[in-house]
């Protein structure tokens, strides 16, 4: 039985960094998320493929959400070559800095297909109001 080993993140990217030229070209940030507002709340899209939600953890302070997880190691038969090797195992985190006060005891999160949907509503005091003048 063969398992794929998760080596620390500082060796994957002097690997990398070694072996792939310079392109000019922004390196991913894992999980990749979409951030959408409404008058109502700010939603967080994560795309996190290959990763349970058991394996995720979401953490709300000061204004700031964090997504940490991991995404483990699948087993590779014995009698396998490995031909091409690009899914990475590792740990994970990202924090976004959510731009209004949020109501905390509402936040929501569900997962489905490797896409994470977190729900902040906004607090009274940050949505937006129409004030009529009279």
């Amino acid at each position: 039985m063969m398992v794929r080993v998760a080596y620390p993140n500082i060796f994957d990217e002097l690997i990398e960094e070694f072996f792939t030229p310079a392109l000019d070209v922004t390196p991913t940030v894992y999980p990749a998320i979409d951030i959408l507002e409404n008058d109502a709340a700010t939603v967080v899209v994560a795309e996190v493929p290959g990763v349970k939600k058991e394996d995720v953890s979401l953490k709300y302070e000061n204004n700031v959400l964090t997504i940490s997880g991991e995404r483990k190691p699948y087993e590779i038969p014995q009698d396998a070559r490995i031909l091409l090797n690009e899914m990475r195992v590792r740990k994970f985190t990202r924090s976004i800095e959510i731009p209004h006060d949020v109501d905390a005891e509402k936040i929501t999160a569900e997962m489905n297909n490797g896409v994470l949907r977190v729900t902040l509503p906004k607090a009274e005091v940050a949505r937006t109001r129409t004030i009529e003048i009279k």
